[in-house]
């Protein structure tokens, strides 16, 4: 005779993914100085392919006054001091003080660029809502289409990249091109945003180096510690890092080599000094 078997109990729901995993071969960063730690960085810089030693690109994530400019600033003035190598930082700030202490020449057009090999390229109006906005894009447009060309062998830096890709859809596509395909012409792209959510895929995915500091709403620390791995390894360390001291973590996803740092030196005006190589850097 068959006797009937009871049901077996229902299983329990599934956990997402992300809740549970975690890397095996996970490590808390050593906590390192830039003083220290950024000649290493320089030096790596680009360096860990040889084939192509051209600068690879940066992402840095990092909210308002977290100290994300400061640190942008300081690592291109540590690759200039190092290899000379020509930047173009671009800012679209009403004002902002920090720019001003490089000691880089400021320029509003794209011709004042020819000649220096480091440039803070700042377009100013007065203009207000969509004025300033297109305003913004025409600016930004002719900088990034005539830098477009052959062996341009520069460093392009976004101050925000979140504001420039939504100037309009041509901007967006444009900045979509330059994360895709500027290594191939010789341009690294560096670039800030406040929140990595809404960012182009692009800006994660063709990056190599991740910056980012410690969030201040509790909602962004999932997004954050997933741009560097299993979120229940990162989420602690982003929790760890004194904001008080501008802490943040940096990655190089290749050989997910990290570190906690923070700048401990001073930013003073760097000498930058035109010379040939510079003059050919843009068509037109």
């Amino acid at each position: 005779m068959t006797v009937a078997q009871p049901e077996p109990p229902a299983a329990p729901p599934a956990r997402p993914a992300s809740d549970y995993r975690h890397d095996p071969n996970f490590t808390w960063p050593e906590r390192v100085p830039w003083s220290e730690l950024g000649p290493q960085f320089t030096m790596a810089w680009g360096r860990a392919d040889p084939a192509n030693p051209q600068p690879e690109g940066l992402e840095i994530i990092g909210q308002t006054g977290s100290g994300k400019t400061y640190l942008e600033e300081t690592m291109l003035q540590d690759r200039y001091r190092m290899r000379q190598s020509g930047g173009i930082m671009v800012a679209t700030k009403t004002d902002d003080e920090v720019f001003r202490t490089m000691g880089w020449p400021i320029v509003s057009s794209v011709d004042e660029i020819q000649g220096n090999p480091n440039v803070i390229f700042w377009p100013q109006t007065r203009a207000m809502g969509n004025d300033r906005k297109a305003f913004h894009e025409r600016k930004l447009s002719d900088l990034l289409h005539r830098l477009w060309r052959p062996q341009a062998n520069t460093i392009v830096a976004f101050d925000e990249i979140g504001y420039i890709e939504n100037l309009s859809g041509d901007m967006r596509a444009l900045v979509q091109q330059y994360w895709r395909e500027s290594r191939s012409v010789g341009i690294t792209v560096v670039a800030m945003k406040q929140r990595p959510q809404g960012a182009q895929r692009d800006m994660h995915s063709e990056t190599y180096w991740t910056v980012a500091f410690k969030p201040k709403d509790r909602g962004d620390l999932e997004r954050w510690a997933e741009l560097f791995g299993a979120r229940r390894d990162w989420m602690p360390v982003f929790d760890d890092l004194d904001a008080n001291r501008h802490e943040f973590i940096i990655r190089h996803s290749r050989t997910g080599e990290a570190y906690i740092s923070w700048v401990d030196t001073p930013l003073r005006p760097q000498q930058v000094k035109a010379g040939r190589g510079y003059e050919s850097r843009l068509k037109g």
